[in-house]
């Protein structure tokens, strides 16, 4: 039996989604609305002590860590293996897996404070949101995140993370040359395609497809990795999908009884 806390619009969980949808594996999920700051909660925090989505329980192990989960379901279950077959491109896979977890996420975890979460005062109020700070622990980071969410928007960090954002997908435009695709690996699409595609899809919904202009190989092999059935099933539902530049906040403070853990669009 696998079951899953996850958060919808998180590219970490849409990455281990993507494989568990890959392999047609059934899995119960157990949904963390983090703007409630479920994953601080005790019993959480019992599985996940470091309070972070995804976590995974397989036949009551329990698995932390996106990359980690991933390649762990990839061992176990064989069926539709996701790494090369040489030694070289598996170094290769875990390189890009490695790449997009230590600078990747960190750029979008910028631009989508910024850009996204910057959106909730005005959505939530700030009274609800100071409501369900209390559920966090720690005060001074609740009391720090507050003050974030409630800040204007920070363009010049935004633009700054953007273009180093743009550097890192011209290295991944030479790896294409280099592997001549149609995956980032070569011929076998892996655990690299899995890793980087979640975040370009989080690029798309802050509307800064523009640091791909000049990786066209890039926004091809997105474009391919967009039509595999495993991406749309793996893919968050619009209606859980963060406010952003794509999904405009509603004209009205949203409710409390919304659906839980939702962004409602209307």
């Amino acid at each position: 039996m696998i079951e899953m806390y996850h958060f919808w619009d998180s590219p970490c969980c849409f990455k281990v989604r993507m494989v568990l949808a890959e392999k047609e594996l059934e899995w119960t999920p157990h949904l963390i609305a983090s703007v409630q700051f479920d994953h601080f909660q005790p019993d959480y925090q019992k599985l996940n002590p470091h309070c972070i989505v995804p976590t995974l329980i397989h036949d009551g192990q329990i698995l932390l860590q996106s990359g980690v989960i991933a390649e762990y379901l990839d061992e176990t279950f064989p069926k539709m293996g996701l790494k090369p077959e040489s030694a070289t491109n598996r170094a290769l896979m875990r390189q890009w897996a490695h790449d997009e977890q230590t600078y990747l996420f960190p750029l979008i975890i910028t631009m989508s404070f910024n850009l996204m979460m910057t959106l909730r005062e005005k959505a939530y109020g700030m009274e609800q949101l100071q409501e369900w700070s209390k559920r966090h622990p720690d005060q001074t980071r609740a009391q720090n995140y507050l003050n974030r969410v409630s800040s204007p928007i920070n363009q010049e960090a935004v633009d700054a993370a953007a273009d180093q954002f743009a550097w890192h997908i011209k290295r991944l435009e030479k790896q294409f040359e280099m592997s001549g695709g149609p995956w980032i690996c070569g011929e076998v699409y892996s655990l690299a395609d899995i890793s980087v595609a979640p975040i370009l899809d989080r690029i798309e919904y802050l509307d800064l497809m523009s640091v791909l202009k000049n990786s066209p190989r890039v926004a091809e092999w997105f474009n391919h990795v967009k039509t595999r059935p495993a991406f749309h099933r793996a893919s968050p539902p619009f209606e859980y999908r963060m406010w952003g530049p794509k999904k405009p906040i509603p004209q009205k403070q949203v409710s409390t009884d919304a659906p839980y853990g939702s962004f409602p669009s209307v």
